[in-house]
């Protein structure tokens, strides 16, 4: 390959191509199938490296699917690519081990459900987020540094890169002493917005996102409710426990970095990155501890908790701006993007929705650019016609 589309390959897989080098990339891929085969060798390197963490036991796994391959590949053709490999990404990767090497190139060869990271330029139709002050007054938010003032509230600062800013905020002098005045911050579909607390708790909200906060914290609690998706970075402060609040349970935190998501039917998911929270079902009281890489499930109609171990990345990268997929079904990657992109999906067969697919999906890429470069890699295709989407086998 040349030097120039190995730079362009680079380019596209740490994120930095234009919509037109992407372009340009899919017409290479296009001209010849050993284009295509070779750009998924460096990308399967490329997740192996920067995507999800991976368990010892799929390692071992997926290290043992591989021998059994290369003793039925051809083996000279399989070192040819794994020199190329080598020379190539020296450059970029300053320790690559061996046994991830050969990992990488199962990845390409083998798997139905491959890793692909895209960035072109968005096409989201992005809303823009609404504050709702205490009186029911909207305010629609802007990318520009302003103060924002209400009937009750002083000295909200928004700012064009971080959002809402309550830590020098106030309550006009009308406002009775002790009493908490809330406003509420609403994310539309294909939004997100960042927002920092009275107490200096650092918040991001997803799409399709509403959270209630007081201006400034009063009570013996931190109380914040939320619907939707957020990711809370807890100010610590021991006499005042921070509260998020959902339908059905609280989660009580103390100071610590945690993800809740409520926007999945029937089920609300916190995952702990660093710290400690506790999950309470209000319908059973029952009450779990949470410790880091714990993921705590929370069914709404039984009031049950179920709390395993995950890779916190895959839950909380969306606040960096991506998607990672880890073995997801193709039915919840649509119903992600969907609540991102606003599309409506539909299904050719029952069985496409059980396909599974691993990687990383920055979410400011072009939906059509991104359904196709998914469709090269997945058994699946996707038709799309305006903003629906039919899914089908391939």
């Amino acid at each position: 390959m040349t030097n120039e589309m190995d730079e362009l390959i680079r380019k596209v897989l740490d994120g930095k191509a234009s919509e037109e080098e992407m372009r340009v990339l899919m017409r290479w891929m296009k001209e010849d199938g050993s284009h295509r085969e070779y750009f998924n060798m460096l990308k399967k390197v490329w997740n192996m490296t920067n995507g999800p963490k991976l368990s010892p036991e799929r390692k071992a796994l997926e290290m043992e699917r591989f021998v059994g391959y290369m003793q039925n590949s051809s083996l000279k053709k399989r070192e040819h690519l794994k020199s190329k490999v080598v020379r190539l990404w020296y450059r970029y990767v300053a320790v690559l081990l061996i046994p991830l090497l050969l990992l990488g190139i199962y990845f390409w060869s083998e798997q139905k459900s491959e890793p692909i990271l895209v960035n072109t330029e968005t096409n989201v139709d992005f809303g823009k987020p609404v504050l709702m002050m205490a009186d029911g007054r909207e305010v629609i938010l802007e990318q520009k540094n302003e103060i924002i003032e209400g009937a009750s509230e002083i000295g909200i600062q928004n700012d064009s890169l971080f959002g809402l800013n309550y830590m020098g905020a106030g309550l006009q002098a009308n406002v009775s002493t002790g009493e908490e005045v809330y406003n509420t911050l609403s994310i539309p579909v294909g939004g997100f917005y960042q927002l920092s607390l009275s107490d200096g708790t650092k918040v991001w909200l997803n799409s399709m996102t509403k959270l209630r906060y007081p201006v400034t914290f009063r009570g013996e609690q931190r109380n914040v409710y939320l619907a939707g998706e957020a990711y809370f970075d807890v100010a610590k402060d021991a006499d005042h426990p921070f509260v998020v609040n959902v339908e059905g349970m609280e989660v009580k935190v103390y100071g610590t970095r945690f993800n809740v998501n409520t926007l999945e039917e029937g089920v609300v998911q916190t995952v702990l990155e660093r710290g400690k929270v506790s999950v309470k079902a209000l319908k059973t009281g029952e009450e779990v501890m949470l410790k880091p890489d714990d993921m705590a499930e929370f069914y709404k109609e039984s009031g049950m908790v179920k709390v395993g171990k995950v890779d916190p990345f895959t839950y909380t990268a969306w606040k960096d701006g991506k998607f990672v997929f880890e073995n997801a079904t193709i039915e919840t990657i649509m119903s992600r993007l969907g609540r991102w992109y606003d599309i409506k999906v539909f299904y050719g067969d029952e069985q496409v929705k059980n396909q599974t697919f691993t990687g990383i999906i920055t979410r400011h890429s072009n939906v059509k650019d991104l359904l196709y470069l998914i469709g090269e890699t997945a058994m699946v295709q996707f038709d799309q016609k305006d903003n629906v989407v039919t899914v089908r086998t391939r």
